[in-house]
């Protein structure tokens, strides 16, 4: 699947968790919009091909959601970004904040393990 296409499947989605964030029609609650794409990008990892998308379309599609957060959040950010981010403490609480489940918080942190490649704070 070339770029475009992978912009075409995926752009409704992002039209929708960018809804989702927004606090106001400029502003967009940043911590949130974080979560759900290092969730997105966990879960394609995961499997590819239930998100309609194959194993070698990853590096693309990588490419693709870092030009969506960095349009959203701004110059440089990105995927890796968003694991630092839950990583964090800030990150922690937020998804304390947020209400997300204990399966939902090992699983971003688990993929924030395997990107950053150190531990995760765990406590808020």
């Amino acid at each position: 699947m070339d770029l475009q296409e992978l912009r075409t499947h995926f752009t409704p989605a992002l039209e929708e968790i960018i809804d989702k964030c927004k606090i106001s029609n400029d502003l967009v609650d940043r911590e949130l919009f974080q979560v759900y794409m290092a969730t997105i990008w966990g879960n394609v990892v995961l499997d590819p091909e239930g998100s309609g998308v194959e194993e070698n379309d990853l590096s693309s599609l990588h490419d693709f959601l870092n030009e969506e957060i960095e349009r959203v959040l701004g110059q440089g950010a990105n995927v890796t970004g968003c694991y630092d981010f839950i990583a964090s403490k800030q990150g922690n609480e937020s998804l304390e904040r947020l209400g997300a489940t204990s399966e939902h918080k090992e699983f971003l942190h688990y993929f924030a393990r395997l990107i950053l490649g150190q531990e995760v704070q765990t406590k808020p």
